[in-house]
């Protein structure tokens, strides 16, 4: 079954029936490093980025861009589990490559499951809730450990 594809006052709809729903967030690792082999490889990997988002969510969930280099999963669920689940889907395909301008080239996406605060949802409200949760997972993943 295709999924199915949405306008953005649909999205907007979307995100008021779901406002106690998970999102899963992503963006790529080191786009800037992949447009440099060329821009058409740059869009290639954003390509790879939504169809493994895709291929991870479920038949209810949908897949958007928020722009630039950062995609975001609208789950069906109210459940952290089932979001941690498509987290974990995706991020086991961290590393595996994608052809671009005749090489083969590994795609890495930092990934945040969030849930923003329940009760009214504005779209810049939203909009900047899941970019700063992209911020603050990638800073956390990039931090060192404790252990190093």
């Amino acid at each position: 079954m295709g999924r199915r594809h949405v306008d953005i006052s649909e999205l907007y709809d979307l995100f008021k029936e779901r406002k106690d729903c998970w999102f899963v967030c992503c963006d790529i690792k080191e786009q800037m490093r992949i447009n440099e082999i060329s821009h058409k490889t740059g869009d290639l990997a954003i390509i790879e980025a939504m169809e493994r988002m895709s291929a991870a969510a479920g038949d209810s969930d949908v897949v958007f861009r928020i722009g630039g280099d950062e995609f975001c999963i609208l789950t069906d669920s109210r459940e952290k589990s089932c979001a941690e689940g498509l987290a974990e889907a995706i991020r086991a395909r961290n590393g595996e490559t994608f052809s671009g301008e005749g090489r083969e080239v590994p795609l890495y996406l930092h990934i945040t499951p969030v849930r923003p605060e329940s009760g009214r949802i504005r779209y810049d409200e939203l909009y900047t809730g899941l970019h700063r949760a992209l911020l603050e997972g990638r800073n956390a993943a990039d931090a060192p450990s404790a252990d190093a």
